[in-house]
């Protein structure tokens, strides 16, 4: 009884130090896991380094903290690993051993009108559950299935142009490019998934708070997915959060349009999204549930229009800023209307093939991805039990291990010691063998199975809308130095203020142009 006395006496007036003891020793334990790998010292014994890190937006400039540390392997958490060798890519994100994904994740879990955890494609980190969720709607995102909404989003671009001209080129008014871009690409996705604009072009604002709702959800994601014990805790396994929370704005938002889709779509031509995940509902039951189906219309919504709109904003600033390479592109708009017949299809949108057929305008497009990719974090995956040897350094299972988009597009082994810089001629480089390099290397939609699956409607998006701008209107920047960028899991755009004046047909009458 003796013992057991001072004991409760000394836990009494010791216990402070006792709890300070035993966090330092956690704290030790952290830091000596992974210790042979550089990186920050806060790193190494808290995942808090890399949240307050990525709320701080530094998350982009991981590429310089790996050339600080001259390492392409830098300690970003007690158990999370940064690799900058684009030449790993395919052995962190390959299939063979799968490396899982990692626990930032299950933040990207939604919850149904119900408060019901809805498992969708990002979130679920199990790979065979992801092949059996993604199998009902490969066909729907393929490019040759995309291709069949191009005439929607022609009809959405005809609305984006009249409002363009009315609002701001008339009247003379400048235009906040970034926002109207964001505005198109979310009514496209309306055109898309339900056959419908959702209208922001015609309102010319934010409706129901949306972009709003759909910026404060990225940055969610990017803040709690550093600390995802929090998430399970107070939203994904708290039952209180069912009573004391409001249903996600976006689900509500989706759930209201595909309840009008039902009430008024009538099949005629080629199906929208939504039909088709209806159409799915049939040859798999067990998987496409209803449940499932809002899950799928919530994931278009969500992710679809922040990510082509931060792709679109990069690529016309980069022209915008550089008057030569911009009339590189204007040379490519004119020979595609030279080679229409005037009294055909001269007045028609750019279609997908024309717009492949303009390669300095793709490289354009694919130096922008590569420079100003839209995801702005590390894209984490947890390396199999057996452990992996990765840039020659052999990793422990159960480590997590990632490439972020802004590091490896920078590694200079592969784009040379100009991959700081926006050059898109190195995509029309001579030598074909170093551009299949480059291609095989791009991380800007991530890679492997897990590879974004809306990178085609996007590429579509992209591809046409660009040139079809420049096309209707001469473009001039405000100013430049308005143009900034916050960094987190996205990294979104803002200042890309413009003056609009419609473009005179004429001037891109070939037979008027010295072009070189």
């Amino acid at each position: 009884m003796g013992l057991a006395l001072l004991l409760t006496q000394a836990l009494q007036q010791w216990w402070w130090a006792i709890l300070c003891l035993l966090y330092f020793m956690r704290l030790s334990y952290n830091y000596s896991k992974l210790s042979s790998i550089p990186g920050p010292v806060l790193a190494g014994v808290t995942d808090v380094w890399r949240y307050i890190h990525g709320r701080a937006g530094k998350c982009i400039d991981d590429y310089q903290l790996h050339r600080k540390y001259n390492s392409k392997l830098l300690r970003v958490g007690p158990n999370q690993i940064s690799v900058s060798d684009a030449t790993e890519v395919a052995k962190i994100y390959g299939l063979n051993p799968i490396f899982n994904k990692g626990e930032a994740y299950v933040t990207h879990s939604f919850k149904s009108i119900r408060g019901e955890v809805m498992p969708n494609l990002s979130s679920t980190r199990d790979e065979k559950l992801h092949a059996r969720l993604r199998r009902p709607v490969n066909n729907a995102y393929s490019m040759s299935t995309v291709i069949d909404y191009e005439y929607l989003m022609d009809s959405t671009t005809n609305v984006f142009f009249h409002e363009l001209t009315e609002r701001f080129a008339r009247p003379g008014r400048d235009c906040d490019f970034a926002t109207w871009l964001q505005m198109y690409a979310f009514d496209v996705l309306g055109e898309i998934t339900f056959s419908k604009r959702f209208g922001f072009l015609e309102a010319g604002h934010d409706l129901e708070n949306m972009l709003h709702h759909t910026a404060k959800h990225m940055e969610y994601l990017g803040t709690m997915g550093q600390l995802p014990w929090l998430d399970k805790w107070f939203r994904l396994n708290n039952p209180l959060a069912r009573l004391l929370m409001k249903p996600n704005a976006i689900v509500r938002f989706t759930t209201k349009h595909i309840r009008e889709h039902k009430s008024r779509f009538k099949e005629q031509g080629k199906p929208d999204f939504v039909t088709r995940f209806q159409m799915a509902q049939g040859k798999y039951p067990d998987v496409m549930t209803d449940s499932q189906l809002i899950d799928f219309a919530v994931t278009n919504v969500s992710a679809g229009s922040d990510t082509t709109a931060i792709i679109l904003r990069a690529v016309f600033f980069y022209l915008l800023t550089d008057q030569a390479r911009l009339e590189r592109v204007m040379s490519e708009i004119r020979r595609t209307l030279a080679q229409r017949p005037r009294d055909g299809s001269f007045g028609d949108h750019f279609s997908w093939a024309e717009a492949r057929q303009m390669p300095f305008l793709q490289a354009c497009i694919k130096e922008s991805l590569r420079i100003h990719p839209a995801l702005g974090m590390i894209l984490p995956r947890v390396v199999p039990v057996q452990g992996a040897t990765i840039c020659g350094v052999f990793i422990p299972g159960g480590t997590e291990v990632g490439c972020n988009a802004w590091t490896v597009h920078r590694d200079k082994d592969i784009y040379g010691e100009d991959a700081d810089l926006w050059i898109p001629e190195r995509w029309l480089d001579d030598n074909e063998d170093k551009v299949k390099i480059l291609e095989r290397y791009n991380f800007a939609f991530g890679a492997g199975s897990r590879t974004c699956i809306g990178r085609h409607v996007a590429m579509l998006e992209i591809s046409k809308l660009v040139p079809e701008v420049f096309r209707h209107f001469e473009v001039e920047l405000v100013d430049p130095n308005r143009y900034k960028a916050k960094a987190g899991w996205l990294v979104v755009q803002s200042g890309l203020d413009v003056r609009l004046r419609v473009r005179d047909p004429r001037t891109l009458d070939i037979s008027q142009q010295t072009i070189g």
